[in-house]
């Protein structure tokens, strides 16, 4: 009884793995060709959402950037 439930949970395990990939899709070369050949075809961009963890997020400045805006356009004087 005890091997059949540890088989039951392993193949579930595998189901719900096998659940989880991710779709394979493969285009027809007809389809990458009549996207390549419209010159006026309209390109998506990624939408950028604010999000609560977004908030959270320190921006990242390197130093020579923070230094360039402590001292203006110049990076050093002569």
């Amino acid at each position: 009884m005890t091997l059949l439930s540890v088989l039951g949970m392993a193949a579930a395990l595998l189901f719900g793995v096998y659940l989880g990939l991710p779709g394979r899709y493969q285009p027809d070369s007809e389809e990458i060709e009549e996207a390549l050949s419209d010159p006026h075809r309209e390109r998506k961009r990624a939408r950028r959402h604010m999000t609560f963890f977004g908030l959270l997020q320190r921006t990242h400045t390197s130093g020579s950037q923070r230094r360039m805006s402590r001292r203006g356009r110049r990076p050093f004087d002569l």
